[in-house]
């Protein structure tokens, strides 16, 4: 796969500017949207959750579509494919954390399908339902379970465990 970059000379510098892939990559169902980088760094994520927790790689098969890269962290359960934006800062803190951040959201988005396969009619889910501080924590313990599985460092695991407040903060402050 080739990837074009765009280049900017800035004070006679070369700057990389919205080096995005040309194309998405894909991985078992899965599209990857980003920079290469990111692309590279997510499929390994993929490969680990695939190899070392297979109950929530299905998960995460099942329920996320697309995972694109973005300025904010978020599960989008309600389009079709469900689409898991990931910012940069998170997909490459390290391996394990990225896998279970993706594991983290196909949580979210399970919580939300399942919800909608039990009540058919319904034309809405309610928030508290897949998002909120009940479905947070559900999908945090889901989290450290996957991160202790793929052999996430103990740093990694203490902070999932400890930093369990995300429903506090507004989306467009979540640049995690």
């Amino acid at each position: 796969m080739r990837y074009f970059c765009k280049v900017i000379l800035f004070a006679g510098l070369p700057f990389l500017s919205g080096c995005v892939a040309p194309e998405a990559c894909h991985f078992d169902g899965v599209v990857v949207h980003g920079t290469p980088k990111f692309q590279e760094q997510v499929t390994h994520a993929l490969q680990v959750l695939r190899t070392k927790t297979p109950t929530a790689y299905v998960t995460v098969t099942n329920e996320i579509g697309i995972i694109r890269q973005a300025k904010r962290s978020g599960m989008r359960a309600w389009t079709n494919p469900p689409t898991l934006d990931l910012t940069e800062g998170t997909a490459l803190y390290s391996l394990t954390w990225c896998a279970g951040s993706i594991a983290h959201d196909s949580f979210h988005s399970k919580l939300y399908h399942d919800w909608l396969k039990e009540n058919p009619k319904a034309r809405r889910v309610p928030d508290a339902v897949w998002k909120g501080e009940t479905a947070e924590i559900g999908c945090s313990e889901h989290q450290i379970r996957v991160l202790k599985e793929i052999e996430a460092s103990v740093h990694e695991i203490d902070w999932c465990r400890d930093t369990n407040k995300y429903w506090e903060v507004k989306y467009r402050d979540r640049y995690w």
